[in-house]
């Protein structure tokens, strides 16, 4: 049994456990930063205006929970995906409140106790999990006396905190526009939707059973086979899905619309990346820059807030005041502050990044999908 199968359809509950499973299985602050800006996005997920049903409850015990912190008002759209109040010039939503260090403790003991109780329920009576009382375990674990102790650096709390906000102000202004370009109805699953969660509903129970098939003995098998899936995962685009199937087919789509959109945004990052490297003669940050292919997800992961900024530009927005906001979203990827716009000596090179980002996605657009 997964232990994420104890979980009810709609995801959210999932999605904490995920967070908590990955704060509490490392001693790495720099991995606690981006298990934090997680939590930070999911914490979010409590005011969207589009949640399943099964999560709505979930949804409103988070809103009572973190009250006290945050405003359940809010600037009209905000949560509902990419409408909603104009980002201001560094990328932020105006108005948008941002969660103070109390929230953030609130937030992971929250994340703890939800995988606890999905382990609880994978291995009943049989570990320590299913003895200990949740408070005094969560208290005794390496993490919490970290967040919670008088001796850690106050360096270490300003970049978990700023992970966390970050986090959460990606949450309440929805996936970026690079993210959620509509694409052609795929008919052949992306990598990896095998290993998605166990799914309710009569298609989420046929796509299981013809992929844990035994390999076919001939290619009629083959191609009867594939016909059949093709034919299921084209019911999942249709607009009158059936209820029972609904919760399926809304993740096939997703789990589509992501796999395209990911590959097209790393090309974009790519092309801005390139672009600046172009301008400052293949220096960045003073000294010789690696080629794209080269640099680690950590270091390449700023170019893809930085190009989500640039598509995501309100209309009429200059390509300066554009480079400045997504140098800011830039280097808020590596939770520091961006240096003084005004005085940046790689204006030029930030503004030649922005511009090839764009020529790229006016010349090539989303990549193509098989059918």
């Amino acid at each position: 049994m997964k232990w994420w199968s104890s979980f009810p359809p709609g995801g959210v509950q999932l999605r904490e456990a995920v967070a908590g499973h990955g704060l509490f299985t490392t001693k790495d602050p720099e991995t606690w930063k981006w298990d934090l800006e997680n939590l930070g996005r999911h914490c979010a997920e409590a005011w969207r205006d589009d949640l399943l049903e099964e999560d709505r409850a979930w949804a409103e015990r988070h809103r009572e929970k973190f009250a006290r912190w945050i405003d359940d008002s809010r600037p009209p759209g905000v949560g509902q995906g990419n409408a909603g109040a104009p980002p201001s010039r560094h990328g932020r939503v105006d108005g948008q409140p941002a969660p103070p260090w109390p929230m953030l403790l609130e937030a992971v003991q929250s994340a703890f106790f939800t995988m606890i109780e999905a382990f609880k329920k994978e291995r009943p009576g049989t570990s320590e999990l299913a003895a200990a009382d949740p408070t005094s375990r969560l208290h005794r674990t390496y993490l919490w006396r970290t967040l919670t102790s008088d001796d850690t650096a106050e360096e270490l709390r300003a970049q978990a905190l700023r992970a966390f906000r970050r986090g959460f102000r990606i949450g309440r202004r929805g996936k970026p526009r690079t993210l959620t370009r509509p694409i052609a109805p795929m008919l052949r699953p992306p990598f990896g939707w095998g290993a998605a969660p166990e799914l309710p509903g009569p298609s989420a129970a046929r796509d299981r059973a013809i992929r844990a098939l035994p390999p076919p003995a001939s290619r009629e098998e083959l191609a009867s086979r594939e016909q059949e899936l093709r034919a299921l995962y084209a019911s999942a685009w249709r607009e009158d899905v059936p209820e029972e199937d609904r919760i399926w087919a809304a993740m096939y789509r997703d789990t589509c619309t992501m796999s395209i959109n990911y590959h097209w945004r790393r090309a974009l990052a790519q092309s801005a990346y390139e672009g600046y490297l172009q301008s400052s003669d293949g220096r960045f940050g003073g000294a010789p820059a690696r080629p794209w292919a080269n640099l680690s997800h950590h270091t390449s992961e700023p170019w893809c807030s930085f190009v989500d900024r640039v598509e995501g530009a309100p209309e009429g927005e200059s390509d300066l005041a554009t480079a400045e906001a997504a140098v800011w979203e830039y280097w808020d990827t590596l939770y520091r502050e961006a240096p003084p716009w005004d005085s940046d000596p790689d204006q030029a090179h930030w503004l030649a990044a922005v511009r090839a980002a764009r020529r790229k996605a006016q010349a090539d657009g989303p990549p193509e999908m098989d059918e």
